[in-house]
């Protein structure tokens, strides 16, 4: 009867089976899933860092190309916006040295208009635009050449503002011999410009239509020879 029952028990012990989560290839697979997991996430991050950093650098390359073309579209639009003072006053006049037609032409653009004149007993080539920055309506800048050289120029029509307005008084302040820069230290900037240099002898008209105590449509207009007063008129200064 003992024999029988303890072989019995030897049976049952043999026929039972551990558990499978306390088997060691269990926990194997259990590790191998985290390990793997674990890369799958870190090469994820990676990934993802790398389309970001690719990202903005593409980002950061559009934006400075969108920068680069403003620039490029701001610096092309200056001329088409028009001549300016600081323009003008660069050209130089000369029978033999002045500026030239091709140093002029591709920085101010087509002329509007072309003409012929006479200055100081010489005949010129006159070309005029008619765009001209920080100038009343109607404003232009006319410069003639001869022999490819410029040898005059006119500038008209420009914007001044004047801290207090021009009279007689001031006016009667003007003397012979004067230079532009006294008149205009006493006037102020003129509203024109009028220049020529022929053989030696320059020639320079400025003239005063803004900012005048007087008639509508008074004007002043001092002439120059060699830098020095030569002729003043005035019409309508009170």
């Amino acid at each position: 009867m003992n024999n029988n029952q303890n072989m019995s028990r030897m049976s049952l012990r043999r026929t039972r089976k551990k558990p499978f989560f306390k088997k060691w290839w269990f926990w194997l697979i259990i590790a191998l899933i985290i390990i793997a997991g674990i890369g799958f996430g870190v090469f994820g991050y990676i990934n993802n860092k790398n389309d970001s950093s690719t990202n903005k650098d593409k980002t950061e390359k559009v934006e400075k190309s969108k920068s680069s073309t403003k620039k490029k579209k701001t610096s092309s639009s200056s001329t088409s916006d028009g001549i300016t003072l600081d323009q003008f006053n660069n050209i130089a006049l000369d029978s033999d040295n002045g500026t030239s037609w091709d140093t002029i032409k591709p920085i101010f653009g087509t002329p509007t208009s072309h003409s012929t004149s006479n200055v100081q007993g010489v005949d010129v080539d006159v070309q005029t635009w008619d765009k001209v920055v920080n100038a009343e309506s109607g404003s232009s800048v006319s410069v003639g050449f001869a022999n490819n050289h410029a040898i005059s120029k006119t500038i008209s029509g420009l914007k001044v503002k004047r801290d207090s307005k021009i009279d007689i008084q001031k006016y009667a302040q003007i003397e012979s011999d004067q230079s532009t820069a006294d008149i205009e230290k006493l006037l102020g900037q003129p509203n024109s410009y009028d220049d020529s240099s022929v053989n030696g002898t320059s020639i320079n008209k400025l003239t005063y239509t803004s900012g005048i105590k007087g008639d509508s449509g008074a004007k002043i207009v001092i002439t120059f020879t060699n830098d020095k007063v030569t002729e003043q008129t005035q019409s309508g200064v009170k």
